[in-house]
C-alpha cells in the first residue's frame, strides 16, 4: 500500500512539472549595436546594506541609458529611497555586457533580447576599503532585472 502511494505521488509530481509557466525566450544580445542599450528600463531588484545586514526584495528599480556622444553611454541606476548612482562608459564593442568601475563602486550589466524586447540583468555595488584585510568590502548592493519600456 505504501509503495502504491509513493508511486501515485511521484506520478502527480511529474504531471505538475508540465504545468510550469512558459519560458521566456530572452537570450544574451551578442552583436547588438549601441542603440540597443539606449532607453528607459524598469523592474525590480534586491537591495542589501552591510550597516544593518538588511536585505530587501522586490524593490522598484529604474535605469535610464543615454547615448550622449558617439560611443559614450551615460547610465543612471536608481532604486528610490535605497540607492542611486550614475556611470559613464565608452562602448565600442558589440558584446552583451558592460562592466564599469572598480574599487569604490561597480556596475555590471548584461543585455538580453527576445524579438524587439530588451532586458537588463545587473548588479550595482558600493564598496569600502578594508585596511586590515587590504580588500574592498561591499557596503551596499543592488541586484536587478529590468525591462526596456516603449518610448
Amino acid at each position: 500500500m505504501k509503495k502504491l502511494i509513493i508511486v501515485m505521488l511521484a506520478l502527480i509530481a511529474v504531471g505538475f512539472q508540465n504545468c510550469k509557466k512558459e519560458k521566456e525566450n530572452f537570450t544574451y544580445c551578442t552583436g547588438c549595436p549601441i542603440f540597443s542599450w539606449v532607453g528607459y528600463y524598469s523592474g525590480t531588484g534586491t537591495y542589501f546594506t552591510a550597516n544593518t545586514g538588511e536585505t530587501v526584495d522586490n524593490i522598484e528599480v529604474n535605469i535610464n541609458i543615454e547615448n550622449t556622444y558617439d560611443s559614450n553611454l551615460v547610465i543612471h541606476v536608481e532604486a528610490p529611497n535605497y540607492i542611486s548612482e550614475s556611470f559613464s562608459k565608452s562602448k565600442t564593442d558589440d558584446k552583451y555586457y558592460i562592466l564599469i568601475g572598480s574599487g569604490a563602486r561597480t556596475l555590471d550589466l548584461g543585455l538580453k533580447r527576445s524579438g524587439n524586447q530588451y532586458r537588463l540583468n545587473g548588479t550595482l555595488k558600493k564598496n569600502s576599503w578594508n585596511k586590515v584585510d587590504s580588500t574592498w568590502t561591499v557596503v551596499q548592493s543592488l541586484t536587478f532585472q529590468v525591462d526596456k519600456k516603449s518610448p
